[in-house]
This record gives C-alpha cells, structure tokens and sequence, in this order.
C-alpha cells in the first residue's frame, strides 16, 4: 500500500469538501475513538465465537471493512497533521516490542 498516494486521496477529498478546517490533532483524535467504536459496536454482545464468524458473513464483512477503513484514514491523517511518518513509527513500534517480548523470560515462576 502506497501511503503518500491514500493520503493525498484522502487530503483532496478533504479539501473537496472543506473539511480541512476541522482536521485538528484534537478533532482527529475525537474521530478516531469514535470510528474504533464503530467498529466495536459490531462485535458487541456477541461470544467470541460469533465474533470469529463475522468476517464470513459478506454484508457484515463489508460494514467491518468500511469501519476500519475510516479509522485507517483518521489515524493516517492524525500522523500527518502531527508530522508523525506512520510507515516509519510501525516499524519502530514493532521492533520495541520484539526487544521487549524477546527479553521476557519464557517462564515467569
């Protein structure tokens, strides 16, 4: 995926519609708890077991999809506002947390 590209889609879509204004670290963050909500209320009140089986429903599957595609963008436009390179801080992150978990002991007795 092409991150510059979904970004610059994103941000012309913004500017489109004059959204711009409102695209505050603030307001992105606000929308960016309430999109992950959004995703959350499809897997609330259901067991773990029915919220394995979700994906497999294709009109659900859809719905899920679009939710987390609205997050991706919030949170994509969030590290942009706030000069964050997305792409760079995951690979960071993940490497933290391979020195984390490779220095935790196997057994905690």
């Amino acid at each position: 995926m092409d991150l510059d590209k979904v970004l610059d889609q994103y941000n012309k879509l913004c500017e489109d519609n004059d959204w711009q204004v409102f695209r505050t670290p603030k307001n992105l963050s606000s929308a960016l708890c309430v999109a992950s909500a959004n995703i959350l209320s499809h897997y609330q009140w259901v067991t773990e077991e029915e919220s394995l089986s979700l994906g497999l429903i294709p009109e659900r599957k859809a719905e899920i999809a679009d939710k987390i595609s609205d997050t991706f963008f919030l949170l994509l436009a969030l590290a942009n506002k706030t000069g964050i390179d997305l792409e760079q801080a995951v690979l960071q992150k993940a490497e933290k947390n391979e020195q984390l978990h490779t220095a935790m002991p196997d057994n905690l007795e």
